[in-house]
């Protein structure tokens, strides 16, 4: 369900609860913007347009509609869901990149349908390849069988595992907003006064916290690294058995397909006007932008707050797994080109065929050597981990993605007080000025369309 329903977002702007007669009829102005054949325009008006069908713009629309507001989301691609989709290919199921969720986050819990999604977790853990062998770390209260090997891991210390312990249950106190109420910290720096010790920090926290923010030179701080210990102290971390782009088609039903206008993008704005590619204009009372970064930047004509961190993720199929479990592997080896390694089939069988496994390889940073090239050098690089049956794997498919995620340098916005009213009747909604993930773009969505409604109620 979408958090807040229409009498939550009412008394927050202090309308009165939509009439079933007046939400009808707003359903019936919204069906004249739109003519089927062709999905021309016939008129230039409308309550809101929301930029962008990712989940914060879902998130967005689907909560101002059910507030009862007349909404047209207006979307570039021709599926919904921004970089959480799912391409088909060969039997295998690949996301756009190698990509999950947290089952802890607060945002998700409440808007998505955790059973319909039929989640699949992976285990809390991780298999970390260094000094040229591997270590296995994981919640040895979620799956005692890691207890021995977690105890002799050689890359910490008997110290390091119980102020692993110690902070995770620290972390997991209190409001999840206390996090981000104080004074920051580099990451590193954190981690080093509170007493890590430094194979701890190179070996584990460093690939750790790159895979998660896709930046090599992991410049967050420890509000970004203490929510993610608490996430993952929390719950698992899953997929969907269909893939992650479940979780955009379960966001969108609370949009009517006649809200939707698909393979539309916006070539620029004026004032609260959006002007298509093809022309068209599309005048609203409210206009929120819910693209990512760049494009809100281009459309907004505003400076680029953060960098993009890139994601080149190669996808194999091989006969049989490397190894026997579906733990994350990292690269602690503190070299190479890998990040990390997946086998998403053995979490949900249906990433593959019934006689195939799926492996996911993780490649962050600008790399400038072509596709062909980097594959190679990956081949390579696994072939010292796995030996050289990795020469056998087929290459499925790999996705260079230039803008993965913004990287969230500091100062670390508080995702619970920013202000996504530009006046004037816009508004930016998404990981601009925010955090990159799931849950900030949807608390992103809750808390604009919330910002939206007051607004308009104002007028």
């Amino acid at each position: 369900m979408i958090a807040g329903s229409a009498g939550d977002l009412s008394n927050l702007s202090g309308k009165e609860e939509f009439s079933q007669e007046k939400k009808v009829n707003q359903r019936k102005d919204c069906l004249e913007l739109i003519q089927t054949k062709g999905s021309v325009m016939t008129s230039e008006k409308t309550e809101i347009v929301v930029v962008g069908g990712g989940p914060a713009g879902l998130v967005c629309a689907g909560s101002l509609i059910e507030a009862g507001h007349q909404v047209l989301l207006l979307e570039a691609d021709s599926r919904l869901g921004g970089r959480l989709k799912t391409d088909r290919h060969e039997g295998f199921l690949l996301d756009r990149g190698f990509q999950v969720l947290q089952k802890a986050y607060p945002a998700a819990r409440e808007l998505l349908d955790y059973p319909r999604l039929d989640l699949k977790s992976y285990p809390a853990g991780a298999r970390v390849r260094a000094n040229n062998r591997f270590a296995v770390l994981a919640d040895p209260l979620r799956h005692p069988g890691y207890l021995w090997p977690t105890l002799t891991a050689g890359i910490c210390t008997f110290a390091d595992r119980v102020r692993l312990l110690r902070l995770a249950y620290q972390v997991s106190r209190g409001p999840v907003e206390e996090l981000f109420a104080g004074p920051e910290t580099m990451a590193r720096d954190f981690l080093v006064n509170y007493g890590f010790s430094s194979k701890m920090i190179d070996h584990f926290f460093t690939p750790f916290l790159a895979g998660i923010c896709l930046d090599p030179e992991i410049q967050v701080t420890d509000r970004f690294l203490l929510f993610v210990l608490r996430m993952f102290a929390q719950g698992d971390v899953a997929v969907p058995a269909q893939g992650m782009e479940e979780i955009p088609k379960q966001l969108a039903e609370k949009i009517p397909a006649e809200n939707i206008l698909l393979d539309a993008p916006v070539h620029s704005l004026v004032g609260t006007t959006a002007i298509l590619g093809d022309g068209r204009r599309i005048t609203a009372e409210a206009l929120v932008i819910a693209t990512p970064a760049p494009e809100t930047v281009r459309l907004l004509d505003l400076p680029a707050l953060t960098e993009s961190c890139r994601e080149i993720c190669f996808y194999f199929s091989a006969d049989q797994p490397p190894i026997d479990d579906a733990l994350l592997i990292l690269n602690g080896e503190g070299q190479g080109l890998i990040n990390s390694v997946m086998l998403p089939s053995l979490v949900s069988p249906a990433y593959a065929p019934p006689d195939k496994t799926l492996i996911a390889v993780v490649v962050p940073g600008v790399q400038r050597a072509s596709l062909t090239d980097l594959e190679q050098t990956v081949r390579d690089e696994l072939a010292t981990w796995f030996g050289a049956q990795v020469f056998s794997w087929k290459i499925l498919k790999s996705y260079d993605i230039r803008h993965a995620l913004t990287r969230p340098v500091p100062p670390t916005a508080n995702p619970f007080q920013i202000n996504h009213d530009l006046g004037d009747g816009r508004f930016v909604c998404g990981e601009y000025s925010n955090l990159p993930s799931i849950q900030w773009s949807m608390l992103s969505g809750q808390i604009t369309a919330k910002q939206v409604s007051s607004s308009l109620s104002g007028r």
